[in-house]
């Protein structure tokens, strides 16, 4: 097989071909977790795998914890994650999150003992016990915790004891926080060792992107190289080495005869992602994805080039800061790479896909690539606005 039949292989896996997932859960389970920074992004990622769906089912399902649950994961970044999955990535990713709630020296958390620790959750964790609150609600309900509360939060979610909950609306960032094992319907936590979970984790990594390199999924998951190369060497025949451009890369030994049997799409795809899609998240290095001419547009170092100033600049390399979280704007595919990025306009109730293209190629199909901004301006229009306005 060649190389592009991986790359397409990658791409299959995220239901970008032929391939569909069903419904939206699907999606959410087999991708183990939607970045859920910008509360539209799953919307938006789902979208874009498979089309036009009942995004108020949806936000339903969310609100009231049936199937779906928004809390931290991977980089302590918030996720939409399927119950499904739970278990196994808090099991893996609570542990270092915990300890890294627990020692922020910003809030001043790292100053307090263990037993000043405990007894501020247990506070916390009673109050829940009648069902979810806000922040300002814990705050009158836990006066002794004050504004240590959020920390809190933080570390019961990293243990899987606390979820964020209901949400003004879809876009809303003041939640509920509740009980986890009393919000999601079904769910019952079982705790898997960390070491067991992180090699589970490492290993659905490469099954789900591969190939990827030890890199990636170092930065993914935010383990040490040594840990992945570990769980890699543990695996043994299911993962194959394999070299692409010169570096060594890893996918599941599944994934090399189906792959082997692929051929490139007659009908180039485009795809308009969303911003922190998660799929680019699960990649360091990202230049199969996005050529480095491109790579400077699609994370600007300057908020001002996000959008509307000037959507085709900066032309210099991203921020230190930017390049360390591995941010990503909105990214128009053509034919399986990324030719262009999609903002929007965000300023009145109908919402309006502006698009910059920065590829020869891409811009010879202005059609098809218009044919989608269309769709995509149609579906948030209709679908996403009327759930994002409040209650």
């Amino acid at each position: 097989m060649s190389a592009e039949q991986l790359h397409w292989n990658q791409l299959r896996k995220q239901f970008l071909l032929d391939e569909k997932a069903s419904d939206f859960h699907q999606v959410v389970k087999t991708q183990l977790g939607l970045h859920s920074t910008d509360y539209w992004t799953p919307y938006l990622s789902v979208w874009a795998r498979i089309g036009d769906y009942d995004a108020s089912k949806v936000f339903e399902d969310i609100d009231n914890g049936i199937g779906l649950v928004r809390t931290h994961a991977f980089r302590t970044t918030i996720h939409l994650m399927h119950i499904d999955n739970l278990s196994l990535i808090l099991s893996a990713t609570g542990p270092s999150l915990f300890r890294a709630y627990r020692n922020d020296k910003y809030r001043k958390i790292d100053i307090l003992n263990d037993k000043e620790i405990e007894d501020m959750l247990g506070k916390v964790r009673m109050a829940l016990e009648e069902g979810p609150l806000t922040t300002s609600e814990l705050k009158k309900a836990v006066p002794k915790v004050g504004e240590n509360v959020r920390s809190a939060i933080l570390m019961l979610m990293a243990r899987g004891e606390v979820t964020r909950a209901k949400a003004k609306h879809a876009r809303s960032n003041l939640t509920s926080y509740a009980l986890l094992e009393k919000w999601a319907k079904g769910f019952k936590l079982e705790i898997i060792e960390e070491d067991d979970a992180i090699s589970q984790l490492i290993r659905r990594h490469i099954e789900l992107f591969g190939p990827v390199s030890v890199d990636d999924t170092a930065w993914w998951f935010k383990q040490t190289k040594t840990t992945v190369k570990n769980t890699i060497r543990d695996i043994g025949e299911d993962v194959v080495s394999i070299q692409i451009d010169g570096t060594e890369k890893f996918v599941s030994a599944s994934d090399l005869e189906v792959a082997s049997s692929l051929e490139s799409p007659t009908d180039k795809p485009v795809w308009f992602l969303p911003y922190e899609d998660h799929f680019l998240k699960a990649f360091i290095d990202r230049r199969r994805f996005i050529s480095e001419e491109i790579q400077p547009k699609t994370s600007p170092a300057d908020k001002k080039h996000f959008w509307p100033s000037k959507p085709d600049e900066p032309r210099v390399m991203p921020s230190p800061g930017i390049r360390a979280t591995g941010e990503v704007r909105p990214t128009i595919w053509f034919d399986g790479e990324v030719v262009g990025r999609w903002e929007m306009d965000d300023t009145g109730k109908q919402k309006e896909i502006v698009t910059s293209l920065y590829s020869k190629l891409a811009k010879k199909h202005l059609d098809r690539i218009e044919e989608v901004r269309i769709s995509l301006e149609d579906f948030i229009n209709t679908s996403l606005v009327p759930i994002s306005g409040g209650k």
